[in-house]
């Protein structure tokens, strides 16, 4: 008999099966993504522990659980996750805070050369026939020179500014309440205001975590403090963003250029389905942190934190304190 049980919401990579079963666990994965699949299998399966990425654990799931000891995130943000459920329920939430981190700062480095070359324009351009269109294009740049702008400046983001700042010769200045110009140093100019972040950058992106005061914090009113050719780009949080906003602003001007790789409804729903015809935006499906070694490090060091809470062991990155 498995000493204990782990349901999977998603398998990202085999390796935490394998330690799993190394560790003499029984492992599961989930048949279908919705809520109602998740409580049947669940109350059958009765696990002791639940792997997810950005699939929502709710009240509900972790009520059905009777033996749930620790709910493990292969990633950085827990907002899919009810963290004052698990808390009042003693439930440990393990993550992996850095295991991503450098995949994610990259592919927001991918976005605003994306941008910066107006690439989504040219490619529909090009594959219509226009081969012309290279000759004359107006506001593409080269990020050498250029002023990025970060709103939080925590792990990805620290990643992200040295890129740009010593890789691609680039500005950096950012906004933070929490930090100090001496604890940043001479990686970038902290202002006093967000304001002035979105009114002097070319480039602006936001690295935040969806709580109560972010939550839909950014819309017309930041895009309307940009220079007329500054491009946004989001890699964070889509719930960070009035999204009916932020599509008014790409089609009226407001705003020059976006990238994205996050959305408050993924999949994308219906509401939000102009993105797809804008030419002025490009996007990828929430794939930041899905690169072979970040899958490995998260997978990795969420299923080896899982085994030491289920034994009754502190693990290395736990993201809340329950009252065992």
């Amino acid at each position: 008999m498995a000493k204990f049980k782990v349901y999977y919401t998603i398998e990202l990579n085999e390796v935490a099966t394998h330690i799993f079963e190394e560790n003499g666990f029984e492992v599961k994965v989930c048949s279908h993504n919705d809520e109602e699949t998740y409580v049947k299998e669940l109350a059958e399966f009765q696990p002791d522990g639940i792997m997810c990425r950005t699939e929502p654990i709710t009240a509900k799931m972790m009520d059905t659980c009777t033996n749930l000891k620790v709910i493990g995130k292969q990633g950085a943000g827990l907002d899919n996750i009810d963290m004052d459920h698990a808390s009042e329920k003693n439930i440990q939430v393990v993550f992996a805070p850095a295991g991503n981190a450098n995949a994610v700062a990259e592919h927001g480095l991918l976005l605003m050369l994306a941008c910066a070359k107006r690439f989504n324009y040219v490619d529909k351009q090009f594959r219509g026939g226009n081969f012309l269109v290279r000759m004359g294009m107006e506001h593409t740049v080269e990020l050498e020179g250029k002023t990025l702008g970060v709103i939080g400046c925590g792990r990805i983001s620290s990643l992200l500014m040295k890129k740009c700042k010593y890789g691609m010769g680039m500005n950096i200045i950012g906004y933070d309440p929490y930090l100090t110009q001496d604890k940043v140093g001479d990686l970038c100019e902290l202002k006093a205001t967000a304001k002035e972040v979105w009114e002097q950058a070319d480039f602006v992106s936001v690295h935040l975590p969806v709580v109560d005061s972010t939550f839909h914090s950014i819309g017309r009113e930041q895009f309307s403090w940009m220079k007329p050719y500054a491009s946004f780009i989001n890699v964070a949080r889509g719930a960070l963003i009035k999204e009916d906003e932020l599509i008014e602003c790409l089609k009226d001007g407001t705003l020059f250029q976006a990238g994205l790789d996050v959305f408050e409804h993924e999949p994308i729903q219906e509401s939000s389905r102009e993105l797809f015809d804008l030419d002025n935006v490009i996007m990828t499906p929430h794939m930041a942190a899905t690169t072979e070694q970040s899958v490995l490090n998260c997978c990795t060091s969420v299923a080896n934190d899982i085994v030491a809470v289920c034994n009754g062991e502190a693990p290395k990155c736990p993201a809340n304190k329950p009252k065992f």
